[in-house]
């Protein structure tokens, strides 16, 4: 992973996530609107010729509540995440993320079945976010 030095995002542009296992599909986006951020979760349908991107559910939350998510799960050390699949395993959950963070910074992180640290904290927060929990 690079950039070990400022770890601490203060705005963002776009974050997509998307997630991929054997029978399902999903992106995550997130994006910066004034002072709240727009959370969408989307289900993708793979049709011929061209896959479907459905709108399952839309938030807004607190952009001070979407900064405070990304940082504790100190999404900028993610850049250049690369977790190989393991040996051995014969199934599993992919991701690849792409953001755009403090004005022009790029990260871009993806896996099979290897994940960043704090991985699992960030898509738990999302769900809590689009499932109306108390996130703070």
């Amino acid at each position: 992973m690079k950039n070990k030095g400022n770890t601490q995002i203060e705005s963002f542009e776009i974050i997509t996530l998307h997630i991929s296992g054997m029978r399902y599909s999903v992106d995550y986006e997130i994006v910066m609107k004034g002072d709240v951020a727009e959370v969408s979760q989307y289900q993708i349908r793979h049709r011929y010729p061209e896959n479907e991107r459905i709108l399952e559910k839309r938030v807004l939350v607190s952009n001070v509540t979407m900064l405070s998510l990304l940082n504790e799960c100190k999404l900028l050390l993610w850049d250049g995440f690369h977790g190989k699949h393991p040996r051995g395993v014969l199934d599993g959950t992919m991701f690849s993320l792409y953001a755009v963070v403090n004005g022009d910074k790029k990260i871009r992180a993806d896996g099979s079945q290897n994940f960043p640290k704090h991985y699992r904290d960030f898509t738990d927060g999302l769900y809590k976010m689009l499932n109306g929990f108390e996130t703070r």
